[in-house]
């Protein structure tokens, strides 16, 4: 082989061992793989409680109890593997999940904070994450927006060491979300 073959080889190596320390580099930064709660924002939302009061249907998803207001209440309860959820699935309005204490539930939760929180095999454009604490209690707060469904959000929280998602149409955190997450906490 000639010199200068040697030098184009060798120069192809070191470009693709600083494409890979690259990359490595990006999978830590990004935090891909981690639990989610990953964010270069916080904020703080808390709620007087002697002026909030919890509105709405109480229903139990996965053995917590939360309320469901009425802009929400005509969903119905789904069970499958490690999960389950309740939804209006007519509308994708809005969904509830609580995944169970197992192997298949924590395993479930990671596959949608990595899809939705970090848009691993996700089509939807760019999620955003945000730490925020409601009531004390922190969550991962994301945002998305789909060609298809419009903007969407997401909250992932932990109740009585079991882990919740709520998703729902929308641009924000609305009193009826709040509702919703103030009262799997006070319930439970």
């Amino acid at each position: 082989m000639s010199k200068k073959c040697r030098n184009i080889s060798y120069l192809a190596v070191i470009v693709i061992i600083i494409a890979i320390i690259a990359m490595v580099i990006g999978f830590f930064y990004f935090g891909f793989g981690d639990n989610g709660i990953d964010s270069n924002t916080n904020s703080n939302e808390t709620h007087d409680d002697d002026n909030f009061k919890l509105e709405g249907n109480e229903i139990t998803i996965n053995g917590l109890k939360t309320m469901i207001p009425n802009s929400y209440s005509n969903g119905t309860l789904k069970t499958s593997s490690g999960i389950e959820t309740y939804g209006t699935y007519s509308t994708d309005a809005i969904y509830i999940t609580v995944y169970d204490n197992s192997s298949k539930g924590d395993a479930v939760y990671q596959g949608d904070i990595d899809y939705f929180a970090y848009g691993i095999a996700n089509k939807d454009n760019n999620p955003k994450r945000e730490n925020i604490t409601l009531d004390t209690h922190d969550i991962l707060y994301v945002m998305q927006h789909s060609d298809t469904r419009g903007n969407y959000r997401l909250i992932f929280m932990k109740v009585n060491e079991k882990k919740v998602l709520i998703e729902w149409l929308g641009n924000e955190i609305t009193p009826d979300i709040k509702n919703i997450v103030y009262s799997f906490y006070e319930l439970n």
